[in-house]
């Protein structure tokens, strides 16, 4: 899922790329003709329609090339014939005496940085330059027709220093794009980072009301108890009655705060219905690919093909698994060379159990905390980073669920995180209701 979703967002940006290109090249073009009208320099030549064509026509991100291609690569392919079309287009329009077309070298440096990274823009910065320079020196030497509308020969000296100087500035325009890039990433990692945590705090206060509220109502319940006796015991003037019938009073319009705080905060009962597992995890990831994209986590997939389903409700199930997910994602991330996350389903069909394993190789957990795992507030986090709340909610969905989490752990080494959820026998009604609901 998350290859596929890379692979979705890349096309989508080569589209856009796509666009702005042709739009580019096509202002060019009209440009040209209306320079040739007015009798401005003959840059309108086959060969230069010619490569306005390639750039707007042909070097784009059809849909029906795409399948065919490596999409990984295909972006290579389409920056390399960009620099090679941009330094023949500098060639025609006069080398350096047009340093304004230089000026889209940087384009494809900037898109190298937004669409890709590092790898990408560095790949750009070095075939612009050497493209760059092979036109400037083989026009000057004369290894290529000199052109020129000034009729102006540039001394070596005045070139070389052009030359260097526009070289120079584009692997500093690199090292901008590849930064800002960067940072973009790490901005839109954190925002995202941010959303789904608060989210989680959102579902942990509930959990916290809710768990809260049950012990305040008991000990409403003892102190109305408590005074019910001593309203009915003899020796009690009026004026005692009185208060204590006050007092009751009281109670009973606090119990009732609470219990609207109760129906406020939780949420309205669902009834559990056929659940696909393999689809609640892709679910998960499809909501914590912003952070995953961008961290030091690789993730692996063993999905076991036509799991039996279970009985259960898929947005608190999908939320279990966002929370292990976010769990590996900073276990992970505390180590400096990152790690993996590996995630994998089978079907114990001698218990009827549908199994879920999360695996990371991230710090792990200490003995002495692994007894803990599950207990509210209790979190090996940074205060900032968690309240120790997430995997108490998650033990709760799957004991509602009749389920059972185990976890194993191994300080620096990782930690494994095992669900056992009961597997259900479909029908062919209940098959059409998984599929009606999704």
């Amino acid at each position: 899922m998350a290859d596929d979703k890379l692979h979705s967002e890349l096309i989508k940006k080569y589209q856009w790329a796509g666009k702005i290109r042709f739009i580019s090249f096509f202002l060019l073009f009209i440009f040209l003709i209306l320079m040739k009208l007015c009798g401005g320099y003959s840059y309108l030549t086959f060969t230069f329609v010619a490569l306005i064509f390639v750039e707007a026509i042909l070097n784009q991100p059809y849909t029906f090339l795409i399948k065919k291609v490596n999409i990984y690569r295909f972006q290579f392919y389409q920056m390399i014939a960009d620099i090679i079309v941009i330094s023949w287009v500098l060639y025609l329009m006069g080398g350096l005496e047009a340093p304004l077309v230089s000026i889209v070298y940087y384009a494809v440096i900037l898109w190298a940085g937004v669409v890709s990274g590092d790898a990408a823009v560095l790949f750009a910065v070095f075939s612009s330059s050497i493209f760059f320079s092979l036109v400037i020196i083989l026009e000057h030497f004369g290894a290529l027709p000199a052109i020129s509308y000034f009729n102006y020969k540039m001394p070596a000296a005045q070139m070389f220093s052009l030359l260097l100087g526009n070289v120079a500035f584009m692997f500093a325009f690199g090292y901008f794009s590849a930064h800002s890039s960067g940072v973009i990433k790490f901005l839109e990692r954190k925002r995202q980072e941010d959303s789904l945590r608060y989210m989680h705090k959102l579902l942990a206060t509930g959990y916290l009301v809710g768990g809260t509220a049950h012990d305040i109502l008991n000990y409403l319940a003892t102190i109305k108890g408590n005074i019910q006796m001593l309203s009915i015991s003899e020796g009690q003037s009026g004026e005692q009655r009185e208060r204590l019938k006050s007092i009751i009073d009281s109670e009973s319009r606090c119990a009732n705060l609470v219990y609207r705080l109760v129906r406020f905060s939780k949420e309205p009962e669902k009834e559990f219905a056929p659940t696909d597992i393999n689809k609640a995890i892709e679910d998960a990831f499809e909501l914590t690919w912003p952070l995953v994209r961008y961290s030091k986590m690789a993730v692996e997939k063993v999905l076991k093909p036509k799991i039996p389903l279970i009985l259960g409700d898929k947005d608190e199930i999908q939320e279990v698994f966002v929370t292990l997910i976010l769990n590996s994602l900073d276990a992970v991330s505390g180590k400096p060379k990152g790690g993996i996350l590996t995630i994998k389903t089978e079907y114990l069909k001698d218990k009827e159990l549908v199994g879920i394993i999360f695996t990371d190789t991230g710090t792990g957990i200490k003995q002495d905390d692994l007894k803990r795992i599950g207990e509210p507030f209790f979190t090996t986090k940074e205060p900032e980073k968690g309240a120790g709340l997430g995997l108490a909610i998650a033990y709760g969905i799957i004991a509602r669920h009749k389920g059972k989490i185990d976890v194993a752990s191994t300080a620096d080494e990782g930690a494994t995180f095992t669900i056992r959820i009961p597997a259900i026998q479909l029908t062919q009604n209940s098959a059409l209701k998984v599929d009606q609901t999704g």
